[in-house]
């Protein structure tokens, strides 16, 4: 998870994220990583444009976007 959270700070890359919010309901957004630390992640979503902050708990999976192979040239 720390991988692909530093490639999308430090790359200006899109990454998939499966989030579970306090309700237990699940969603998937694809975002850009802006700011992350031990306990939050921020980023901004990319299908509506606004910035997210969510506690590193609630992040349940991350994976590369579709097509990305994780290259950085």
């Amino acid at each position: 998870m720390e991988r692909l959270l530093r490639y999308s700070y430090e790359h200006d890359r899109v990454i998939r994220l499966m989030l579970m919010d306090a309700e237990g309901n699940l969603s998937q957004v694809n975002a850009r990583v802006i700011r992350y630390d031990a306990d939050t992640v921020d980023f901004i979503t990319t299908r509506s444009p606004r910035t997210v902050t969510v506690a590193r708990r609630d992040i349940l999976a991350i994976d590369f976007r579709k097509g990305d192979d994780g290259q950085v040239v």
